[in-house]
């Protein structure tokens, strides 16, 4: 990601969704998804997948995440059900949103009821 645009991609929480979270470090509250609950931890911003694997015992999670965007006049991005960011733990409470070039990297578990309590039947943009 070049600098300007990376600056200006943000993250809808769904557990505030009136605040957002920027692709810099913040340390604002981020939620990570469990198989019972949100953990909360700090956000770190936004790290390219490929610098990411190079660094040791980095554990991935899933993040509390409803919707993104990379400029502030586009509209937000929705994950739908099933849909999660991934994160990357890096301890002391300390999460790092993975990306892939300008897009968020997600995972999509479509066996399994939905940790954030979307329904299936909602559309995805």
């Amino acid at each position: 990601m070049n600098g300007i645009s990376e600056l200006r991609t943000e993250f809808r929480r769904r557990h505030n969704m009136t605040a957002t979270l920027q692709a810099f470090a913040s340390m604002e509250t981020v939620g990570i998804v469990t198989e019972d609950n949100i953990e909360l931890s700090h956000w770190l911003g936004v790290a390219d997948r490929r610098i990411l694997r190079l660094v040791p015992e980095l554990k991935s999670v899933l993040l509390d995440i409803e919707a993104w965007r990379t400029m502030i006049l586009e509209p937000y991005k929705r994950l739908g059900p099933g849909v999660y960011m991934v994160g990357a733990f890096i301890g002391y409470d300390r999460i790092v949103g993975v990306v892939e070039g300008r897009q968020p990297m997600v995972r999509v578990f479509s066996s399994k009821p939905d940790a954030l309590g979307r329904s299936f039947g909602q559309d995805t943009e």
